[in-house]
């Protein structure tokens, strides 16, 4: 019902505009390409035109010329079996204060009569100024729509004209048949742009721009007329609704008329700029425009390039079969399930009734047991899975003095786990790279491998450097560490208090390594032994002469401050001179890297993209013996630039 009544008052409007007449409103018929496309052989272009009345456009006497010289074409209504381009239509309404009352109501009805006309396929938007320009709708096919948004706009403030342009061509996009439609009752009294550059960027987008202007005068209406030229669109005056509705179904009405005209690319054409000449019938005139347009390249098949080594290699699917898939999957889910075990099982032990029931159990009859399972609880949980999976791997460590040395480097680094904890997670970490880089590669063994190389030395290079560091920032504490020793010594303290005086002053890793020498002293090791192992766990030699200056002192005598301050004052000495050779040497040692690292990880790349590259290296004998005499260079090369830059201070 509301098309209906839309349609019927923008018919009775039309009719009044053509009893009364519409000034200049309706000159005589002309053409206007929109736009002209060529790919895949063929020349597609959409030709309009303006005043055309009731009539039209026929398709069928549509003809097309390149260069002067005619050429078969077929025409056809958008739409008619015909290409159908987005054609989209923006329309831009002047709501500025000077528009209350008439003004807006005779916008309202100039829109509704292009709403009403225009065809359904157009995707229509709307675009309001006054003190600045907005965007009340972007470009939709549901013209009920947009219907809605055109009746509750109020007029108010003054006239943003050219910056409403520039939202408008935004809001048109850059590809498809677009049309503006604007409507104006003044000049522009407060865009931040000028008239040039709106008519710049008009004629820049080439959009169809048709202007009306509502009671304006003659200079804005000059204003209007730039615009348009620039949008090769036309310009309307009137004073009355009833002529600024139908002028905006006229446009509409020209909209629906574009056809659609088609032709080969002749040869000889392709790959060339013409001039493209369209003209049409419309209503027994013919009318006619011409543009100059590039025509796009012939496609042409692809030619097998020259065999000069290594091609592309083709990107081919990579599936994963059904047992590597359901193996990789019964794999997450037990490695899920003992995640959730060990989270639960630790969960409970950490959790705040563990806590008070262990707090409470030295007054209960279950007190030892409480405590003795508290103790053999480790960081995993005390779950009996836990149990299990930390005395299988307790007996792997306990084997060749291996969980010794382990321990040693857990204590250095300072990670808070058992030797039997840290190879639990150790192998969980393997197995879990190794089946996520078997899933990504879809089942390609040489990766899966990868991945468990890589999961065996992540956790093992990530101890190595956790360990390093700890020993490097224990050094490079040292000599502060004895100054402050030597200085509780002069005042009076004895060794095991000047140890306590570090603890309290100090900072890690020191506080926690002395704070241990010293829990040792008081359950009865001497202080020299307790300190000798934080030497051993710490890999220090200096302090290990620290250490020997001790033991000295104690059974010869004499002053242990003065000895820690030259101890100390020689190792800060070492520290700066071994600090000096490391800036000196740094050149050579990145090159040793670089050096040292490139060939292997080339390799191993070439092997993993590129199989069949490298293959000739391991299954011919030539290949082998390169392989043997290259790999025996690297290591005397790497071994040599080793001992270069390495210096000893």
């Amino acid at each position: 019902m509301r098309t209906l009544t839309r349609l019927v008052a923008a018919t009775a409007a039309v009719g009044l505009a053509t009893t009364i007449g519409i000034g200049t409103a309706f000159a005589a018929p002309s053409g206007h390409i929109v736009s002209a496309d060529s790919g895949n052989g063929k020349i597609t272009v959409v030709f309009g035109g303006s005043g055309l009345g009731d009539t039209g456009l026929d398709p069928s006497s549509a003809t097309l010329s390149i260069d002067g010289q005619p050429v078969a074409a077929h025409g056809a209504a958008v739409g008619s079996g015909a290409p159908a381009p987005k054609r989209i239509a923006i329309i831009a309404l002047d709501t500025s204060g000077s528009m209350a009352g008439a003004g807006i109501a005779a916008a309202k009805t100039a829109a509704d009569a292009f709403l009403a006309s225009v065809p359904a396929d157009v995707a229509v938007g709307l675009v309001t100024f006054s003190d600045t320009p907005t965007l009340a709708l972007r470009p939709t096919t549901d013209h009920n729509a947009v219907h809605d948004a055109v009746a509750r706009l109020q007029a108010h403030g003054e006239t943003a004209l050219y910056d409403a342009m520039t939202l408008a061509l935004a809001t048109a996009g850059n590809s498809g048949v677009r049309n503006v439609i604007l409507l104006s009752d003044g000049g522009d009294t407060r865009s931040k742009s000028s008239l040039q550059a709106a008519t710049s960027a008009i004629s820049a987008s080439k959009v169809t721009l048709d202007a009306v202007g509502f009671r304006t005068s003659e200079s804005q209406n000059g204003a209007l007329q730039q615009l348009a030229t620039a949008g090769h669109g036309r310009v309307v005056a009137g004073a009355q609704a009833s002529s600024i509705a139908a002028a905006f179904a006229e446009t509409a009405k020209d909209i629906a008329s574009q056809i659609v005209v088609t032709t080969d690319i002749p040869k000889g054409f392709a790959d060339k700029s013409v001039t493209l000449a369209v003209s049409a019938l419309a209503g027994g005139a013919r009318v006619a425009d011409s543009a100059f347009v590039h025509l796009a390249a012939a496609a042409q098949a692809p030619q097998k390039p020259a065999d000069y080594g290594p091609v592309q290699v083709p990107v081919t699917k990579q599936t994963v079969s059904k047992t590597v898939f359901y193996g990789a999957l019964g794999g997450v889910f037990v490695g899920i399930v003992l995640l959730l075990a060990v989270a639960l099982s630790a969960a409970r032990k950490f959790g705040g009734e563990s806590r008070i029931r262990r707090r409470l159990s030295v007054y209960t009859l279950s007190g030892k047991v409480v405590q003795e399972r508290t103790e053999e609880a480790g960081f995993l949980g005390d779950s009996s899975i836990a149990r299990s999976a930390m005395e299988l791997a307790g007996r792997v460590v306990a084997k060749r003095d291996f969980e010794a040395r382990l321990q040693q480097k857990l204590d250095a680094g300072a990670v808070p786990l058992k030797p039997a904890e840290w190879l639990l997670i150790h192998a969980g970490v393997c197995l879990g790279t190794g089946i996520v880089l078997l899933l990504i590669s879809g089942g390609q063994p040489l990766w899966a491998l990868l991945g468990l190389i890589l999961g065996a030395l992540g956790p093992l290079a990530y101890l190595i450097v956790k360990e390093s560091r700890r020993k490097a920032a224990f050094v490079a504490q040292l000599p502060d560490t004895l100054n402050l020793m030597a200085g509780s010594l002069a005042a009076g303290y004895s060794l095991p208090q000047s140890v306590d005086a570090v603890v309290q002053e100090g900072s890690e890793p020191i506080v926690s390594e002395f704070n241990r020498a010293l829990v040792d002293a008081r359950l009865g090791v001497p202080i020299e032994d307790a300190l000798e192992s934080v030497a051993q766990r710490m890999g220090s030699q200096d302090f290990a002469w620290v250490v020997m200056a001790i033991r000295i002192q104690r059974e010869v005598g004499g002053n242990l401050s003065e000895i820690l301050r030259i101890v100390s004052d020689t190792i800060r000495e070492r520290a700066r001179l071994h600090r000096q050779v490391r800036v000196l040497s740094a050149e050579g040692r990145l090159s040793a890297w670089i050096l040292g690292s490139l060939p292997p990880l080339f390799g191993a790349y070439l092997l993993l993209v590129r199989r069949s590259y490298i293959r000739p290296l391991f299954t011919d004998s030539f290949g082998l013996v390169m392989v043997g005499v290259g790999g025996s260079l690297m290591i005397i090369g790497v071994l040599w630039l080793r001992k270069v830059v390495r210096v000893e201070v």
